[in-house]
């Protein structure tokens, strides 16, 4: 949750939120047509929960006693609407967890990617992208959070998203109060005066497991919850439009009445948002490998081993990330401070070949002085821009300098756990993730490797071996025996298959010290390069990295808002 930072696309959340705070800025006049299949839903049934799981289901449709009790069996289900209680905003929420009996600590917490703009240039009432996360937790539990709430601020929000977890199924089920009509909310916007309280309904949207499943893979909480956990993008200091240890979020910047909330007089610090995110997916993924590692005698069987391998070969999901300085030098201290700090995620998957693997070498201290910086800054015309009428623009970049996407905790913290479980080795994971190494996010070329992936779905354990890497690089062979060769000398010019074969034939004893010399080669020529000629090659790449996150199939959904990124001349 941001969750992602919500329950699921944010485009309809952003209308939503427009027509509780700025209605004037949608219109309301035209009517699309909508598929016959929608057109024939039937009234829903208040007093009842209603499922509509995209994908899977047309219509809102009211859930049979049976389907409750199988399906539904998470503390907010359980607590509340089992209980035939249905609340309709976020105070009656707030309410009934409070009168429920579970004895949860309530924690409150606020992102938004105008949160950080001055009013001299965005006046406090303009759309700020403005959303509460609120979390409730049992204290010494994992996860310890055990609902979340994603709404948005300044009244009773028209659209309420929840998140909440099964300790005994081990996943997150995920719940949306949604208008009668919602099961067609992508094809019509209603009027305003159309929505009320009499026409809506809590309905689920799915769990967990529905994230990988062909039918809903992608699809409604899953467009951006990708691996059907919680998730948060600025997942690390110093959270860029979080209220935060480092960014607080100033009541004189949001609207008057969500300054007067006790929600916004109460936030707390991402830092611990930080905690309940990477608690609820760490026990998931641990929960989820258990059930797919099965011992039998000396023999281990795993299953669904190409899921396990997209964590490693592709981007499941990703994280943004940031230096420590603000990009606005009046604001530093001292005043003008350079920037330094670029996240190690940003130039290869440190988090893994480093952290996980210990593999050594040295990253070059890399800091932009200031002026030049600021300079550059000017001259691409970086300026953060609301496209939501009135709309209004910032000169400059996001409030922390080189705000880029990163591999993802969850795909790191998988790549930790295969290795612990020895379904994959230290060499094998090398290899995968030194095909296009300087391309930690969005590389087509390692992603490409994912097609021999999902022809293993099993593998075997066998007195502490996998047969995963050597059925992989067997298929991987097969192919790259066919392909001309490249020349090893140039290790860009090769094929993905070749790529990984490089590392994956070299001896047990020799391959760490080859990708060390790779990886210091590969540092050495940037710590080579003018000051100028690396502000001016690695601000190109961040840009770059930017538009593929703004445009990657399936990641592109978490760029909601268009406030999260800066324009620039610098982008196609």
């Amino acid at each position: 949750m941001e969750t992602h930072e919500d329950l699921s696309a944010g485009y309809f959340q952003l209308r939503t939120y427009l027509k509780e705070t700025h209605p004037q800025l949608l219109s309301h006049n035209r009517t699309e047509s909508l598929p016959t299949a929608f057109q024939n839903c039937n009234a829903v049934q208040t007093g009842t929960i209603h499922r509509f799981i995209k994908g899977r289901d047309t219509c809102l449709t009211p859930m049979t006693q049976q389907e409750i009790e199988q399906n539904l069996n998470d503390p907010f289900a359980i607590n509340i609407l089992r209980k035939e209680t249905f609340p309709d905003s976020v105070d009656g929420i707030i309410q009934c967890i409070s009168n429920s009996g579970l004895g949860f600590q309530q924690v409150n917490y606020m992102v938004g990617e105008g949160s950080k703009i001055p009013t001299t240039i965005a006046s406090r009432e303009d759309p700020r992208n403005l959303r509460y996360v609120i979390a409730w937790r049992i204290r010494n539990a994992t996860p310890s959070a055990q609902i979340f709430l994603s709404a948005a601020p300044g009244g009773n929000s028209n659209f309420l998203q929840i998140a909440s977890w099964d300790s005994t199924a081990s996943k997150y089920n995920f719940y949306e109060f949604r208008k009668s009509d919602s099961s067609r909310y992508e094809f019509q916007e209603q009027q305003s005066s159309d929505i009320g309280a009499t026409n809506k309904v809590w309905s689920w949207a799915g769990d967990s497991s529905m994230a990988r499943l062909p039918q809903t893979i992608g699809k409604g909480c899953f467009a951006c919850h990708h691996n059907g956990v919680v998730i948060m993008k600025e997942l690390r200091t110093p959270w860029n439009n979080w209220q935060s240890q480092l960014a607080s979020i100033s009541p004189q910047v949001v609207p008057e009445a969500v300054a007067k909330e006790l929600m916004f007089q109460n936030l707390i610090g991402a830092q611990e948002l930080e905690r309940d995110i990477t608690g609820g997916f760490s026990k998931y993924y641990e929960d989820w490998l258990d059930k797919r590692y099965q011992q039998q005698g000396s023999t281990v069987h795993l299953s669904d081993v190409n899921q396990m391998l997209a964590h490693v070969i592709s981007n499941t999901t990703v994280n943004l990330a940031s230096t420590q300085i603000q990009s606005n030098g009046a604001q530093t201290s001292p005043s003008g401070s350079p920037i330094r700090g670029i996240p190690n995620d940003f130039f290869l998957w440190n988090s893994t070949l480093r952290d996980v693997l210990r593999l050594q070498y040295q990253i070059p201290d890399i800091t932009f002085n200031r002026e030049n910086y600021d300079n550059y800054l000017t001259a691409s015309n970086f300026k953060l821009v609301q496209d939501i009428k009135p709309g209004f623009e910032q000169n400059g970049s996001t409030h922390f300098a080189f705000f880029v996407p990163v591999p993802s905790a969850e795909d790191t913290l998988m790549v930790r756990e295969l290795l612990r479980e020895n379904i994959l080795s230290d060499k094998f994971v090398a290899a995968l993730v030194m095909v296009d190494f300087k391309n930690p996010v969005f590389s087509e070329k390692r992603t490409s490797l994912q097609q021999y992936a999902d022809q293993i779905t099993t593998g075997t354990i066998t007195n502490g071996v996998s047969d995963v890497p050597d059925n992989f690089a067997a298929l991987v062979k097969s192919v790259a025996d066919k392909q001309p060769a490249c020349d090893t000398n140039n290790f860009d010019s090769c094929t993905a298959e070749q790529e990984f074969l490089q590392t994956w034939n070299l001896p047990d004893d020799q391959w760490k010290t080859t990708v060390q010399q790779q990886i210091q080669n590969y540092f050495n020529t940037i710590g080579q390069l003018s000051p100028t000629q690396q502000l001016d090659q690695l601000m190109n790449l961040s840009v770059k990295r930017r538009d593929e996150f703004a445009s990657w199939k399936s990641i592109s959904n978490l760029n909601e808002f268009s406030l999260l990124l800066p324009q620039t001349s610098l982008s196609p």
